[in-house]
């Protein structure tokens, strides 16, 4: 039912007790192989044991410490696995069990549900702390997140970018009928037939989809070992390694090709359309009526002849000017939604680990301690200030709604641990009640005021009604917060605690402190916030990093590649113009005015649009990753809308560079001859 997989060694040998097997992970960052010596504490005395071999197991593909903390960290814990007889005894527990694996009849999660809490009723006597369904044991919750995360990325992006990129073309696309007008109406005359027409042009589509599909998969294939990379520091798995898949790959060829063919269906419509009696005389000239901005007078008179030219030109191409806008618009939206994510997880961790965690390590006991263990613990070399907590697995019910979480029991004038209010001023925890987290709250639909039922499942485990007399704002996990003494009162138990916060005197080294509580059997986790938090910053940042590269770099090439085509589009049909104002004695840089202006109209009603766009969707990623484990806020600062701008101008710029040249090397003395 839960066996290991052994990853090198061998199995326990039978001659020995005195064996272990050790998680390949805590293993590797720690140099031990198979014929290594450890030295374990079990209970209050220490055994030397033989590594025998290496393993992994599914129950701990992320491992996180008892003590606390979101990243792994296999340099300071690990997982070994014992001979049941000599754990049993060595830990005074002979004969006794204090976890139960199974299987199920009916494995789906409304069964499991009923059937543990069937077990729960028949076990109540020797106090179940924790009934676990296999979707909500720890690793599997934290890995399908992380695939549920990945599914979400790998649809909703590259869906948007790719619609953006099918408009973008069909705009490339019309004009190029446009210019090939009399040259379909010839082919037509000679005898090519409609369905041809219709072929030759979906070709240029499926040239383009193959084209980006064959870059797709060069690109997605660097983007796949960067994650491959990434989550074999995060998840202890058998084999995470990059392969190809065909299947994949055709599917992506598909969607590459389908909207590019997408991208291409007006144009081919429109060339569908043309009769050869038609296209063989020239096209009749667009309509000059007044646009819009001419029909305000008083606005319009004073504008510049530049301006002027720019405003019509937008005006009477409504379509083009909108897929341009609309592209800004994205890609800003994308760039701004990728900064804020980042500033949002240094919020997060600024505010767990700095704002309201404020000891320099957390000690786990064992079992709960009297007010003696602190006390201990405040002699130890370095440490200037200790803080006790109690914490109990309880059962928190308000009618249909219900949720088994850790309370935890702070002392009156707690500084070490402070959870803040919306104001983010420190809540102060009554003599009575409890304190929710807002997550929480939500999900038992209580208010400030509202009483919820209480259940502990240790002590007496007696029932109780109790108030909730405020509610903080966390994003990690879900938390209630109590008096230590009102939380063992309820537990008919005297004071302990099983949790001691500690702090060290600045400048001092924490090492003989450390050194100290490793040999005090009472001690089962020490975590160290600093260690956290770095663990934090190289892991989530490394990653977060990544992705907002990533998203930056497609969020450019679709502004590149829009303003570029638009241009390229607007110069084409305007050449006469431009031949024209180089008769009159304009320069390039004059004449690149008249196009940057349009651009810049444009594309800056799409950034201004875009950067509240960009807020909008930091908000619904924000909605999308509220989840138990974590929430994510959303944060938004001055800097991301002036480096969303930046960059976005940026982008705007280079593609307006490459309009330059090609209007420094156009042969204008040619195109303004007339043509047959």
């Amino acid at each position: 039912v839960n066996n290991v997989l052994l990853r090198s060694g061998t199995w326990f040998s039978g001659t020995s007790d005195r064996e272990v097997i050790v998680n390949e992970a805590f293993a590797r960052e720690n140099g031990l192989h198979p014929g290594s010596r450890l030295k374990v504490l079990l209970l209050d005395k220490q055994h030397e044991l033989l590594v025998v071999g290496t393993a992994m197991s599914p129950e701990f593909v992320y491992v996180i410490p008892p003590s606390g903390g979101l990243a792994p960290d296999p340099k300071r814990f690990g997982v070994l696995y014992l001979q049941e007889d000599f754990l049993a005894k060595s830990c005074d527990l002979d004969g006794a069990y204090n976890q139960i694996v199974g299987l199920a009849h009916d494995p789906s999660r409304t069964a499991l549900v009923n059937t543990l809490s069937l077990i729960e009723d028949q076990l109540d006597a020797y106090g179940v702390t924790t009934t676990t369904p296999i979707q909500e044991q720890a690793s599997a919750r934290f890995l399908a997140d992380e695939l549920h995360g990945l599914k979400v990325s790998a649809t909703v992006m590259p869906g948007i970018f790719l619609g953006v990129a099918a408009l973008v073309l069909n705009v490339l696309m019309s004009r190029m009928v446009a210019q090939q007008r009399t040259v379909i109406g010839t082919l037509k005359a000679l005898g090519y037939t409609t369905g041809f027409i219709t072929r030759h042009y979906l070709c240029f589509g499926a040239a383009v989809g193959v084209a980006g599909g064959l870059t797709g998969v060069v690109l997605g294939g660097w983007i796949q070992l960067g994650i491959e990379h990434m989550y074999r520091q995060f998840y202890a798995l058998p084999s995470i390694e990059a392969h190809s898949y065909p299947g994949i790959i055709a599917v992506a060829f598909a969607i590459s090709v389908l909207f590019s063919l997408a991208g291409t269906l007006k144009g081919v419509r429109a060339a569908a359309r043309l009769e050869p009696a038609q296209v063989m005389r020239p096209p009749p000239p667009e309509r000059g009526g007044r646009v819009l901005p001419e029909r305000i007078a008083f606005l319009w008179r004073p504008l510049p002849f530049r301006w002027k030219m720019i405003l019509r030109a937008v005006f009477r191409n409504p379509f083009r000017s909108s897929v341009s806008a609309l592209a800004a618009f994205v890609s800003t939206a994308v760039i701004f939604m990728a900064l804020s994510n980042r500033d949002a997880l240094n919020y997060l961790m600024n505010y767990e680990f700095e704002k309201v965690s404020h000891q320099d390590v957390t000690i786990a006991l064992r079992d709960p301690e009297g007010k003696r263990s602190p006390l201990e613990i405040a002699r130890l070399p370095g440490v200037s200030a200790t803080e006790p907590q109690l914490q109990v697995v309880c059962d928190l019910s308000n009618g249909p709604y219900q949720k088994r979480v850790a309370v935890t029991g702070i002392g009156v004038g707690n500084r070490l641990y402070t959870p803040l209010d919306r104001a983010g001023e420190p809540i102060v925890v009554a003599d009575a009640g409890l304190v929710l987290t807002r997550k929480l709250a939500d999900i038992l639909s209580v208010r400030v005021g509202d009483k919820v039922r209480l259940r502990a499942l240790v002590g007496r485990r007696l029932e109780v009604e109790t108030p909730v007399m405020a509610i903080v704002d966390t994003f990690l996990g879900l938390s209630a917060y109590a008096e230590i003494g009102y939380l063992n009162h309820l537990l008919g138990e005297e004071w302990s605690a099983n949790v001691v916060l500690g702090s060290v005197f600045g400048g001092s080294d924490p090492a003989g402190m450390l050194s100290a509580l490793k040999k005090r059997p009472a001690v089962v986790g020490i975590g160290e916030r600093s260690r956290a938090l770095s663990q934090l910053h190289e892991t989530f940042g490394q990653m977060m990093g990544t992705v907002i590269s990533i998203m930056i770099l497609f969020a450019g090439l679709i502004a590149f590649g829009s303003v570029l085509n638009t241009a390229l589009v607007s110069l084409s049909e305007r050449e006469r113009e431009v031949g024209t104002l180089r008769v009159l004695g304009y320069t390039p840089s004059q004449i690149l005015e008249v196009f940057s202006g349009e651009s810049l109209l444009v594309n800056g009603l799409g950034i201004v649009l875009g950067l509240m766009g960009g807020v909008g969707f930091a908000h619904l990623l924000s909605r999308a990753y509220d989840t138990e484990l974590y929430r994510f806020p959303v944060v938004v600062r001055p800097s991301q809308f002036l480096v969303s701008a930046f960059l976005m101008t940026v982008f705007v710029g280079l593609a307006q560079l490459l309009v330059y040249r090609m209007i420094r090397r156009l042969q204008w003395l040619d195109v303004l001859k007339i043509k047959e």
